[in-house]
């Protein structure tokens, strides 16, 4: 199910939320309010986010009970905690459970921005990931920007618009993709992203995403890494 292009916001404090959601807003980020856990589960997966702020007090499932549920159902959503409550336990499980950030509230309101939009990078790299194991070509492409380049140390290829990489990707989707991953499997690199896989011919693969301002993909770089990686 592809991402719907917003942020869930679950916090059982309504101040918070409108807080967060105007926060959101300024920087041109829409967002999907919950008031409980259960109430986000619910609009799965018809309102699958980019990205989810979940705070961790809540009554009936708190926000770590929450990543370790979407963990069970197989959900790969960066998540982001917050939490009035300075418990080391509680970054420590939000984070052994896949957390891209951990925030104290008040949260820094820069420092969130920033990880909003790591983990919506994170996200479309998951679906690009997904898109290349199922071998959906024009869900693969939908990441890309139209000027999009794709660079491939292993075999010598530089392609540039997305009708080359069409070509491209057509014959590669054609063969099963070996992209065994997790979220912290991608990880931020100033303002790209990597992520260490195995390439379509079974190669340990480093690729190197960069990110447009609409925050496509503008282009990926293949580069190999040793047996010892695999």
């Amino acid at each position: 199910m592809k991402p719907s292009g917003h942020v869930a916001i679950v916090d059982d404090d309504a101040s918070m939320r409108a807080a967060l959601a105007r926060l959101l807003r300024v920087h041109g980020i829409n967002s999907l309010n919950y008031a409980s856990a259960r109430a986000f589960l619910e609009a799965l997966p018809s309102h699958i986010p980019d990205c989810l702020i979940a705070d961790v007090n809540m009554p009936d499932m708190t926000g770590i009970e929450l990543q370790r549920e979407l963990l069970n159902c197989d959900f790969r959503i960066p998540t982001i905690v917050i939490t009035a409550s300075d418990d080391k336990k509680h970054a420590a499980s939000a984070v052994s459970l896949g957390a891209v950030a951990f925030f104290l509230k008040p949260v820094p309101q820069d420092a969130l921005i920033a990880a909003v939009h790591s983990a919506q990078k994170r996200r479309t790299v998951v679906d690009w990931l997904s898109a290349c194991r199922s071998g959906q070509l024009n869900a693969l492409l939908d990441l890309y920007e139209k000027r999009a380049t794709l660079i491939c140390d292993c075999d010598g290829i530089n392609l540039v618009g997305r009708d080359s990489l069409a070509i491209y990707w057509k014959s590669k989707l054609e063969s099963k993709v070996a992209c065994a991953f997790a979220l912290d499997d991608i990880v931020p690199t100033g303002d790209d992203i990597q992520v260490d896989c195995q390439s379509c011919k079974g190669r340990p693969v480093r690729i190197h995403f960069q990110f447009g301002s609409l925050g496509r993909i503008l282009q990926t770089h293949f580069v190999p890494l040793p047996r010892s990686f695999a």
